[in-house]
């Protein structure tokens, strides 16, 4: 059947449809337009994950800096008691050490004197005992005892303040031994008033827990005597001068603090200092 279409119209519909295959024929493949599309959209999103990484790198900037400012940033020492560390924290993660500043009992001329005789490098063998002593003592003993610091002209003293501002005094006698068969027994304090019990430490050491009178009937201190390692060891704490009450802590609390293994540790270190003797 023949169709009605003149010869004139075949002719335009002809030129209609060579244009149209013409002008698809420049255009990509599916295939290219496809790949072309995804990676336009890669690219912006890449676009999209830097700026957001860029913003989060100057709040990061902003926090460090603000950091730095609330906590001073001029790595100052300071004699804070330090805080108790987070049972969360990682255990890698390393800790700077408080820095406890001597107390001076004496004009300087006088602590000289004291100290006349030592080496630098004996000196500083005794500033480092004294900042591990400080530190493991403030760990030890109750926080009744306040902060505590060493004494600079003697490794054997030292000194804790309360935020209320009582001072206690703390000393560590470590000496060698007389050759005695031990502790002195109670008998010998009953001259000097209060209390006397022979004790037993952790780890089976035989001491001395006494509570004696200080300056009046008022004032009392707590001592704890025992022999460890050829070494006489008096650990006590008392009220400082102007101090009205007693000491702070129990006989079992001191006790406690002397048997423990870091202590005796700390005992130990006292023996290697040029001023045992």
């Amino acid at each position: 059947m023949k169709d009605n279409i003149t010869e004139e119209d075949r002719h335009s519909t002809l030129l209609v449809r060579d244009a149209m295959e013409s002008a698809v024929a420049e255009l990509p493949s599916l295939h290219g337009l496809v790949s072309a599309a995804v990676t336009q959209g890669r690219r912006r999103k890449a676009r999209a994950r830097l700026a957001i990484a860029a913003g989060s790198a100057c709040a990061a900037g902003a926090v460090v800096v603000a950091s730095l400012t609330l906590s001073g940033g001029d790595g100052a020492r300071s004699t804070v008691r330090p805080a108790a560390t987070s049972p969360h924290e990682s255990p890698g993660l390393v800790q700077p050490k408080p820095y406890r500043t001597p107390v001076h009992w004496y004009s300087t001329a006088r602590e000289e004197q004291i100290l006349e005789g030592l080496t630098a490098v004996e000196r500083t063998r005794r500033a480092e005992f004294q900042q591990k002593a400080a530190v493991l003592l403030d760990q030890l003993l109750p926080d009744t005892v306040g902060l505590i610091r060493p004494v600079y002209s003697n490794e054997a003293e030292y000194q804790g303040e309360t935020e209320g501002g009582k001072v206690f005094y703390v000393v560590l006698s470590v000496r060698p031994s007389d050759g005695g068969p031990g502790p002195r027994p109670c008998s010998w304090s009953l001259t000097k008033g209060g209390s006397c019990e022979n004790v037993t430490l952790l780890g089976g050491i035989k001491a001395t827990s006494l509570r004696l009178f200080v300056r009046s009937p008022d004032v009392m201190s707590t001592e704890v005597a025992f022999v460890y390692a050829n070494s006489d060891v008096v650990f006590n704490v008392y009220p400082g001068v102007g101090n009205s009450g007693s000491s702070p802590i129990t006989g079992k609390e001191l006790m406690a603090a002397a048997g423990d293994s870091r202590f005796l540790g700390l005992v130990h270190d006292a023996t290697q200092l040029p001023s045992y003797r």
